[in-house]
């Protein structure tokens, strides 16, 4: 087997272990929330959405390159709008590394920052 298609493997495994993280960190943030509810659809392959009430946040990641990006868009009654967004590369150790950020975090913290990006209040 090549290097790159056990890469390829490993990416793709890793991105099972990062969805199964967010939904857990989004059930968590739902426990504390006395009305409203976050739904974590992962219904395409590679393709991971969060919808709370007022924000979407889209994940959609390449477990050929390791790398993805993500988007925050507003659902407001009328058209979705972007917010804001950014790429991302997890590496096979596991570390992930935002493009709006200095240095890498485990996939933990990672699940966690991008678990907080679709709660943040304005």
């Amino acid at each position: 087997m090549s290097e790159a298609v056990g890469d390829q493997r490993v990416f793709f495994e890793l991105w099972i272990s990062f969805v199964s993280l967010v939904r857990s960190y989004v059930a968590a943030h739902d426990l504390g929330r006395i009305e409203g509810r976050a739904f974590v659809d992962d219904g395409a392959e590679c393709r991971l959405t969060v919808r709370e009430e007022k924000k979407i946040l889209v994940i959609e990641f390449d477990p050929q390159t390791g790398t993805g990006q993500w988007t925050i868009y507003e659902d407001e009654a009328g058209p979705e709008r972007r917010l804001k967004g950014g790429e991302f590369r997890m590496g096979t150790d596991s570390l992930v590394t935002f493009s709006d950020r200095r240095g890498a975090v485990e996939m933990e913290i990672a699940a966690e920052a991008f678990t907080a990006k679709v709660f943040e209040e304005d």
